[in-house]
């Protein structure tokens, strides 16, 4: 619903829409995600397993913003280079479905030396801000939003990444997934980002500029893309493009979402691209001043409505 005014003029009433719905919400979301990376890139800063307080920092920060909202998380956790570490859950429980899960993940550690305000700050923020908006309502399926651990080296890509651990133990509990979305590296976008393109890629199918949100898996899971793709694009007043490619092309196994395809679940990737515009990847320069809010707000609104309407299918 609209916020409205009315004027009265010469015995007449006139309705006067003043802000809508989206844009009230939108700058709602702009402050938070604000203050949520202010807190992760600047007062924290790095959030690695040799800042082991800045990550516990972190992780204290996600739990409290989740129970804000009215969901207690449960943490999952275990050790790693002899500390204990978490992935952080939240879960709202499916009403006619809820075996059924629709699972959303970010990481919240960075690589070391970095603030990592896009990766991945942006991330977490949009994780935190999309489960606050869907946290006052019910849908059939349950969705379980994940704040991972330890998605960046030296743990990327084994045993002990936080997707990774989830992942499995999703499968030895038999869990239902219906579908992973990973967001990775949220923030960075304008007309003003020169945009790259993997090497033999059909870039005038794509804008020049980095201006747009992607979303990303690999041939195998072209289905879920098609369908997130569809559904966003039906809300949104800027486009969502699809990259669709092999593990080969640089990139597109790089995040959370392949651990969910290597234990057997549907999953994509929600991204500004990376280091395909954002030069400022996986170094000191990735900082809260680099983010554009607009942007990242903007993809959080539209990312929750594609996500309710995916909540509300039929299992």
């Amino acid at each position: 619903m609209a916020v409205k005014c009315y004027l009265i003029f010469k015995d007449q009433v006139y309705m006067i829409p003043l802000i809508s719905e989206r844009s009230s919400q939108k700058r709602r979301v702009i402050r938070n995600t604000r203050d949520i990376l202010h807190y992760l890139a600047v007062d924290i800063g790095e959030r690695t397993i040799r800042k082991y307080e800045s990550l516990e920092r972190a992780r204290r920060y996600i739990i409290d913003y989740f129970t804000r909202y009215g969901v207690a998380p449960r943490e999952e956790t275990y050790v790693a280079a002899g500390h204990n570490v978490s992935n952080i859950i939240a879960e709202i429980r499916g009403t006619e479905f809820p075996g059924h899960i629709v699972l959303v993940g970010a990481h919240y550690d960075t690589i070391e030396d970095t603030p990592g305000a896009d990766d991945n700050a942006s991330g977490i923020a949009a994780l935190l801000e999309m489960f606050r908006l869907l946290s006052g309502s019910r849908f059939k399926k349950t969705v379980r939003f994940v704040a991972f651990t330890l998605e960046e080296p030296p743990f990327f890509s084994t045993d002990l990444m936080g997707s990774m651990v989830h992942a499995k133990n999703c499968r030895k509990r038999k869990e239902k997934i219906d579908l992973m979305v990973c967001l990775e590296m949220m923030g960075f976008g304008s007309r003003r980002c020169h945009q790259d393109y993997p090497a033999n890629h059909k870039r005038d199918e794509y804008p020049e500029y980095g201006s747009y949100l992607s979303v990303i898996s690999l041939p195998s899971n072209s289905a879920p893309v098609h369908e997130w793709s569809g559904i966003y694009n039906a809300y949104a007043k800027r486009k969502i493009y699809e990259y669709i490619g092999p593990a080969s092309i640089p990139g597109m196994d790089m995040s959370d979402h392949m651990s969910f395809i290597r234990s057997g679940y549907p999953a994509i990737m929600l991204s500004d691209t990376g280091f395909y515009r954002n030069k400022h990847y996986h170094s000191p320069e990735d900082t809260f001043e680099t983010i554009n809010f607009d942007f990242l707000s903007e993809s959080i609104v539209d990312s929750s409505r594609t996500l309710k309407e995916l909540l509300d299918h039929d299992a």
